[in-house]
């Protein structure tokens, strides 16, 4: 009568065991691998999406518009300077007038100059200089090319938060956003495939967690300390009007992915415990029946 363990095959050489478990270790540190240059990718990936996403041109002009009131001091040279460009629209030909004393060369037509009030002129002047700076970054606002500022003054701050937000960083992103979706789904497959079960999905979930954790931190941190920081200078409240909105483009997107992976890793645990629980085939594992020589 052939006994139960029998019915299976015995146990293979030594050297079975060990290359075996040398393979199962190599294949355990082969899915971190991959699990972390997934994390690596996506990271890189919302960061650019952010980016790509603030620079933007309804955005980023927007943004632009707010850094321009500061660093060109517009009511005060409107206020000044009005009835010059009034006077010159009546008496030159020209049909494109620029304002005197303003340090962009954007112009009025000699209609606006002369029917439009301050405030329509204010917003004519705004929107055309987040344009012309949106296109061409900090040069707009140097064409002798010997302008400086101080490095550690609020308005060379937003000077280069303002030199930041052009056409050429938006397509900048654009690439980066794609190079790194490329690595990503790439990683992410690789993350599935070399896991098991619904440790897969524990696996991948974690990822995408590890790599928007950081970056949400950061950003939330960058607003509350922004938040925090109180000034009358109108200078820095300009300053902290960008930095928010900024801001709030990646701390939005890092909380997404990280909510979403928190879901998934939750998910697969969870999932995981059930099948272990309820469905385990372990007892027709042929190991089980070998308890070795009697």
């Amino acid at each position: 009568m052939l006994s139960r363990r029998s019915n299976f095959p015995r146990r293979g050489p030594v050297s079975e065991r060990i290359f075996g478990r040398a393979y199962a270790e190599a294949e355990h540190g082969g899915t971190w691998l991959a699990a972390g240059l997934f994390a690596i990718a996506l990271f890189l990936f919302i960061v650019s999406l952010s980016v790509y996403d603030i620079t933007k041109p309804i955005r980023a002009q927007t943004l632009l518009a707010a850094g321009i009131v500061s660093l060109t001091d517009i009511d005060r040279t409107l206020e000044k300077n009005v009835p010059a460009l009034r006077e010159e629209a009546r008496t030159s030909d020209e049909e494109n007038l620029e304002v005197p004393g303003y340090p962009l060369p954007v112009t009025l037509s000699r209609v606006e100059a002369l029917t439009a009030d301050i405030p329509t002129i204010r917003a004519l002047v705004l929107d055309r200089s987040a344009k012309l700076v949106y296109a061409t970054g900090l040069e707009a606002f140097d064409e002798t090319g010997e302008q400086s500022a101080d490095l550690f003054s609020v308005s060379s701050v937003i000077r280069e938060l303002v030199g930041f937000l052009t056409g050429d960083a938006h397509e900048r992103a654009r690439w980066v956003v794609l190079a790194s979706l490329v690595i990503a789904t790439i990683t992410g497959a690789a993350t599935l495939a070399l896991n098991r079960g619904f440790a897969r999905f524990t696996s991948f979930g974690l990822a995408v967690l590890l790599a928007s954790a950081p970056g949400y931190f950061v950003a939330r941190g960058g607003t509350y300390l922004v938040d925090r920081f109180g000034s009358d200078d109108p200078f820095v409240t300009d300053l902290q009007v960008i930095v928010q909105a900024m801001l709030d483009v990646p701390e939005r997107n890092f909380l997404i992915a990280g909510s979403l992976g928190l879901i998934i890793a939750v998910a697969g645990r969870f999932f995981g415990l059930v099948a272990n629980r309820f469905f385990s085939d372990e007892s027709l594992d042929p190991v089980a029946y070998d308890t070795g020589p009697t």
